[in-house]
């Protein structure tokens, strides 16, 4: 039963990742494909000076016009599929200021030294602030 929760805010931080991961592919899609409608002829009709380096541009552009209509889908499932939820501890989910011991959530988080040495949250804090 630990391990499983122990596992949901990792699926939720990869759900996340994946989320943002697949906006920023549709950004970089779009960004492409308006540089393809209003610059790309103009690209290519410069290297028409040399054949090799048009013909290489050609190909280059053709692949990546490709590649992207192929990760065009791919993209949107997976935007789809790892929206964030409203659930606790997701992104999008409303921050809580106080939970049961009714500390802030910054007195909340006390250093991994001040752990292992068993003092409580409020002693932490208190040394904390005393030292700052």
């Amino acid at each position: 039963m630990g391990s499983q929760s122990q596992a949901m805010p990792a699926a939720r931080r990869r759900s996340a990742m994946l989320f943002r991961r697949a906006r920023s592919g549709l950004v970089l899609i779009a960004v492409f494909w308006t540089w393809m409608l209003f610059d790309a002829a103009d690209f290519i009709a410069a290297l028409f000076g040399s054949p090799i380096h048009a013909a290489l541009a050609v190909f280059a552009l053709g692949t990546l016009t490709l590649i992207s209509l192929l990760f065009l889908p791919i993209c949107l499932a997976y935007l789809v599929l790892n929206r964030p939820s409203l659930q606790a501890g997701s992104p999008a989910a409303p921050a809580r200021r106080t939970q049961g011991n009714g500390l802030a959530p910054v007195i909340r988080m006390m250093p991994r030294r001040a752990a292992a040495r068993g003092e409580t949250v409020r002693a932490a804090a208190k040394r904390r602030d005393l030292a700052s």
